[in-house]
């Protein structure tokens, strides 16, 4: 699975149509007092219009409109973030929601009567998307179909498929939420186009989930002990987040000008070498996850001589079951600066990395919006990293014959690194986006570069040669 923009992937050509929910009265928008999540309601404030998050995936079934309409009326059912919308009081500042039942959505759609090209197809979703998504209109998801065109030759058979793209607001979804989609949606097209049942769970709600957030993050104070560690941790870099380890313009001065960012999605190890990575990391009583990064604090300590390595890490916020297949944003961010100290074996750096993880581990739950508004804060994370192992997810073994992709818009962003290090049943992969400037891409290629370096050097290393590791990748000492 890769996290990549629409332009990297290869859609077909094909006939389009867009399926765009609609609620048709104003009454059936109902006031909901359910608090509005601090994450939401910053995000909101920010405006964020155009920026979008999606999925792109095949279904292998015989394509029928009517049936794709129903599917669509069942997948906003089943979630009640598709069914809500909040509106600012600008004399009061306050934001309040307003939530529709299931039975008021209706879905329209727009079928064009022409088969367009690829280019074409590429061309009107990005574009489409860019202008309907919004955090402050309504609906926040928007979906399509592409019923590829027919083989050329009458004579050769054509498979049973069609193309389903959707864009949704991040304030609705997560990256969990865009996996999940595939085989839910996959699930609901096949029930509703021959009466299979879907075998789905039930889930929360989203709203619900932001209501308990709010209350969270309405109980903080300035003195609270995650507020005070945030602050520690912004501390050390004068207010600010943590920046990438290397130069990413030849500017003294950093700058917030607004830029395309570049992107790139590679698959670092085959399925063989993580496991023989995370096998290394078990023998030492460690994770996966630390593993990783314990790898990129060595990277980072061979390229700059620096021990320390700080970033942002996003973390999953589901602790319960009802939130675990439910769309919604359930993401918070957790302070990492791993020390690398005196290590001096591949162990001792996973056990640096492990440490590091589990400092601040609660400082996930904690809205950080709402941490951000008692330090009078409004800086933004510059370099982040996640780390997901997607195996387990429902369907993961079909991924890869449905061409199933996240997705995301394209960013504008001078001084933003992030990193998405995925791990799936076909391997390890990496999508990254940065700025585009030649210095920048020179040093994020070369950065995971040397990743692949440390990972590779890890797995080939026999385990009574751990000792000599860090050595060979030339980490760095404060």
């Amino acid at each position: 699975m890769e996290y990549t923009e629409l332009a990297d992937y290869p859609l077909p050509a094909g006939r389009l149509t867009e399926w765009v929910p609609r609620v048709a009265e104003e009454a059936d928008w109902i006031g909901d007092d359910r608090g509005v999540s601090f994450t939401h309601e910053d995000h909101c404030s920010r405006g964020n219009d155009g920026s979008w998050i999606g999925t792109v995936f095949e279904i292998h079934r015989r394509y029928d409109a009517e049936a794709v309409r129903r599917t669509i009326l069942a997948y906003i059912a089943r979630h009640e973030a598709f069914r809500t919308r909040i509106e600012r009081d600008d004399t009061i500042g306050a934001w309040h929601r307003y939530t529709a039942p299931a039975s008021a959505v209706s879905v329209v759609d727009r079928q064009e009567q022409k088969t367009r090209s690829e280019s074409q197809v590429f061309e009107h979703l990005e574009s489409w998307f860019a202008d309907v998504v919004s955090p402050t209109l309504w609906p926040h998801f928007v979906l399509a179909t592409v019923v590829p065109e027919a083989h050329a030759a009458a004579s050769v058979p054509q498979d049973d498929k069609f193309l389903v793209i959707f864009a949704a607001d991040h304030s609705v979804m997560d990256a969990y939420s865009q996996i999940y989609a595939i085989n839910e949606i996959d699930r609901l097209y096949a029930h509703e186009l021959d009466g299979t049942d879907h075998l789905l769970p039930s889930v929360g709600s989203y709203v619900d989930f932001s209501a308990h957030e709010r209350r969270l993050g309405e109980s903080l104070t300035a003195e609270h002990d995650a507020v005070v560690a945030w602050e520690r941790f912004l501390a050390a870099e004068g207010g600010r987040f943590p920046a990438f380890p290397l130069p990413l313009s030849a500017d003294v001065v950093p700058t917030d000008l607004a830029t395309r960012q570049s992107s790139v999605s590679s698959w670092l190890l085959t399925t063989e070498q993580v496991e023989k990575f995370n096998a290394v990391c078990r023998a030492a009583g460690q994770n996966m996850q630390s593993g990783i990064l314990a790898a990129l604090a060595l990277v980072s300590a061979r390229l700059t001589d620096q021990g320390t390595f700080r970033t942002i890490m996003p973390m999953h916020t589901r602790y319960e079951e009802q939130w675990a297949a439910s769309v919604g944003w359930y993401v918070g961010i957790l302070p990492m600066q791993i020390r690398l100290d005196d290590a001096r074996t591949f162990a001792e750096a996973l056990e640096c990395a492990a440490v590091a993880g589990n400092e601040h581990k609660g400082l996930a739950s904690v809205p950080y919006s709402r941490v951000a508004s008692l330090l009078a804060s409004t800086e933004i994370p510059r370099f982040v990293v996640s780390y997901i192992d997607l195996r387990f997810l429902p369907d993961a073994e079909e991924w890869q014959a449905r061409k199933g992709r996240a997705l995301r818009s394209e960013c504008h962003a001078e001084n933003e690194v992030y990193f998405w290090v995925n791990r799936t049943l076909q391997g390890l992969n990496i999508s990254a986006r940065f700025p585009s400037s030649d210095i920048s891409s020179t040093n994020v290629h070369r950065f995971i570069a040397e990743f692949v370096s440390v990972l590779t050097t890890v797995i080939e290393a026999p385990a009574e040669a751990l000792d000599s590791v860090v050595e060979a990748v030339g980490a760095g000492r404060e």
